[in-house]
């Protein structure tokens, strides 16, 4: 399962809601979920909305930086055609406007948040950008990507493991299987793997249950990750998981 909004199930919601004599009115899509990182299919859920006059937010807090990259930009179809809502918030009296922004050349940062002179968050990232640049950047994002995509495949090769989410970007989410387990018993070993895994003090993972199903999580974002720590986590999970799956057996 993909685990994204069903355009079906957002039409026969807001329908729901006008035979109800409700008026929708918002819509948040998200460009990779937090716990699965899962997509929604922007281009055709806005579309829905759009014949319902809503508003759409599209929420792209783990995958957006992604679509730095050229070969992810095809998640942000349909992006282009979300509610502006920064006209709405702007605030112009006579005595802030300038030459400047009335030009519309430059950004003016108050209108981008109401924070205004509060934390300066800008300035982070305008220095990640200046210390690494756009490729520099892009060639962090690829490394991560394809980290995720290896540890992925050795989870496939594995049959004690299921990968339960497809991979888009660089996070793995995956479970323990074992001969004749039942759900529970599979959510059992798979939480028990996790927390000998974190005890370790070697790795830290976290966990989310989706749909019943409860799954590790490993997210690949630290800047010094490389291949070898990899491997190292691999190795663990392997080694983890034999002694957790030989305790099984003996009970069975």
């Amino acid at each position: 399962m993909n685990f994204q909004l069903s355009p079906d199930a957002l039409l026969t919601a807001i329908e729901s809601d006008v035979r109800a004599g409700l008026i929708p009115l918002y819509v948040c899509l998200t460009l990779g979920t937090t716990s699965t990182t899962a997509v929604d299919p922007l281009l055709a859920l806005s579309e829905i909305a759009k014949r319902f006059l809503m508003w759409v937010r599209v929420d792209a807090a783990y995958a957006g930086s992604a679509c730095i990259c050229p070969e992810f930009r095809h998640f942000l179809d349909g992006v282009k055609d979300q509610t502006d809502l920064t006209k709405a918030l702007s605030n112009d009296p006579e005595l802030l406007k300038n030459k400047a922004s009335d030009t519309k050349n430059v950004v003016d940062y108050k209108d981008w948040q109401i924070a205004l002179s509060r934390r300066f968050r800008a300035m982070k990232l305008w220095m990640v950008i200046r210390s690494y640049g756009v490729t520099g950047l892009q060639e962090v994002i690829r490394k991560h990507v394809k980290l995720a995509k290896h540890f992925e495949a050795l989870l496939i090769a594995d049959k004690r493991f299921e990968v339960v989410v497809p991979r888009k970007f660089a996070t793995v989410c995956f479970k323990v299987l074992a001969p004749n387990a039942s759900n529970e018993d599979s959510k059992r070993l798979t939480q028990t793997l996790l927390d000998s895994l974190n005890v370790s003090g070697l790795v830290y993972m976290t966990h989310a249950v989706i749909e019943g199903v409860y799954v590790i999580r490993v997210a690949i974002g630290a800047t010094l990750t490389e291949e070898k720590h990899v491997r190292m986590l691999w190795d663990m999970v392997q080694e983890h998981a034999t002694h957790l799956l030989a305790s099984y057996a003996d009970i069975q």
